[in-house]
């Protein structure tokens, strides 16, 4: 369950960084960078500790999905951005996307990694 809302909560944060680099360039020009930056390497750390959970192509897919989601209806809401409906498909398609892969894979299990330079033990399998 943490994982899960550490990775929400670096959805918001890249939401928020990725935001604020649109609305701050138009009124203070280098701030954005800054507010940018931070909330953008806060997104990072909170999508590593989901990684400890969530398998990776889980975590991403579902962060990069629900991102565009927000993203793409934010700016519409708050830039007057225009969304056709191709562009509405294409963000239904990506979150169908997150939720097969969710769907298919096993959580909190990590992976066991063997060495492919040594031979398989007695009873093992390659």
């Amino acid at each position: 369950m943490r994982s899960w809302i550490a990775l929400f909560t670096a959805i918001t944060f890249e939401v928020t960084g990725t935001l604020s680099l649109k609305l701050f360039s138009m009124q203070t020009p280098g701030l954005e960078l800054l507010i940018t930056y931070a909330f953008l390497a806060a997104s990072y750390v909170l999508l590593s500790k989901a990684f400890r959970q969530i398998p990776v192509a889980v975590a991403f897919a579902v962060w990069e999905a629900v991102g565009l989601v927000l993203i793409t209806g934010l700016g519409v809401l708050l830039l007057g951005e225009h969304l056709t409906p191709t562009h509405g498909l294409a963000l239904v398609g990506l979150l169908v996307g997150a939720a097969l892969l969710h769907r298919g894979t096993v959580e909190g299990h990590p992976v066991e990694r063997q060495s492919s330079l040594r031979p398989p033990l007695t009873g093992e399998t390659a």
